[in-house]
């Protein structure tokens, strides 16, 4: 009796571990479904990054794609500085809002993706939407590095600003 107790102890073990297990490494990979939300949150904070909901829901969704082993995002170090060490008390924000929007870049053009302008350029721009969006219930919240970007956006020079990427 006490041998069946100790190997119906083992087996439950056993079970939970692999359980356990199993959902950690379900956890290390993304879903479909996620990369969607990634591309739509990313989107949403563009029109409403003051939202605090839906700060948090991004803050969620960076954590997420920096979390997961299965998908890759490459970050310029000299862009993500841009928007980093801005003196705003939004740079968070933004620097956030890059890295969103060069998951959301990856996630809807994965053939494209690495370390192209392309995705530079998407990212940068998606900044500048929130940005202006920040603009439109701060409007003291200007930032002459961020106006300087909107007026190269505005003469299509962000091609060459992000040409400073490796």
């Amino acid at each position: 009796m006490r041998v069946r107790g100790l190997v119906a102890v083992c087996i439950i073990t056993g079970c939970v571990a692999t359980l356990s297990a199993g959902g950690a490494a379900a956890k290390d990979t993304s879903t479909p479904e996620e990369r969607k939300q990634w591309v739509e949150i990313t989107r949403k904070l563009e029109s409403d990054p003051l939202n605090k909901g839906l700060n948090k829901e991004g803050d969620a969704a960076l954590k997420r794609v920096t979390d997961v082993k299965d998908f890759h995002v490459l970050l310029c170090p000299e862009l993500y500085n841009v928007f980093g060490g801005l003196n705003s008390p939004y740079r968070r924000t933004l620097g956030r809002q890059f890295m969103l929007a060069s998951a959301a870049y990856t996630v809807e053009n994965p053939d494209l993706a690495a370390g192209t302008d392309a995705l530079y350029v998407a990212a940068v721009e998606s900044v500048l939407k929130c940005y202006q969006a920040i603009l439109k219930k701060e409007p003291d919240a200007r930032s002459q590095v961020l106006d300087d970007l909107v007026k190269k956006q505005s003469q299509g020079e962000l091609s060459e600003f992000v040409k400073q990427c490796p």
